[in-house]
Parts: C-alpha cells; structure tokens; sequence
C-alpha cells in the first residue's frame, strides 16, 4: 500500500505521545508513571471498527492510522492520547524508508486501565 507524501495540511490533530516508567518503590513493588514523549501534529484516520467480549465485558475496539513528521524514538510499547481517548500503537513504520514521515497503527484494544 503506497502512502502518500505528508502535507502540512493533514496534519489537523494534536497528538500526545507516552511513555509509561516503571520506578522501584522500595516496597518490593512498581510505581508507573506516564511521561510525555512528545505532542505532535497529526493525521488521524479511523481504519476499523469492531466489537470484542474482553473479561466477560462486550467492548468496541477501533484501529487508527496516525501519521507524523518522522522520528525515531517512537516505540510500540507506547500510547498516543488522542483528544480523549488513549491509544497503543502495535506498529510505527518508516514507509518508504526516507524518513519523511512515521505511520503509526494504534489500537483501543487493551489500554492500561491506570493511564491517565
């Protein structure tokens, strides 16, 4: 699938995107955090839409195409909020290798129940 050039025009939505930290709490436990990554602009496209019976809960479970001006730090264990809605990305992708720009598939499939 060809993807076309990045246009500042597409680039309609603000983004944030997050990491979340994992810190020893000196109890023999984890205390997370989320830390912002960055906020881009962004093109933002609902791709699918479906529903799916996640711990015995009837849930609605959406796939996005995100696209930003390229960067490298990007990981799939990531999120991007978007407006209200928290997002994990399953891929980030250079697509035609020239890093112009970052195709991001992110999914609401199973966001952390403590992200902000």
């Amino acid at each position: 699938m060809a993807i076309a050039p990045l246009k500042t025009g597409d680039l309609r939505h603000k983004i944030i995107i997050r990491r979340v930290i994992e810190e020893d709490n000196g109890k023999g436990g984890y205390t997370s955090e989320w830390i912002t990554v960055a906020s881009p602009r962004a093109e933002v496209i609902g791709l699918t839409g479906r529903e799916a019976v996640m711990d015995q809960v009837l849930q609605s479970i959406t796939v996005y195409r995100i696209r930003i001006r390229w960067r490298g730090d990007v990981q799939a264990a990531d999120q991007v909020r978007h407006g209200s809605v928290n997002l994990n990305i399953t891929s980030a992708d250079d697509p035609d290798g020239k890093r112009r720009q970052l195709v991001i598939i992110a999914t609401t499939e199973g966001v952390r129940a403590d992200a902000p």
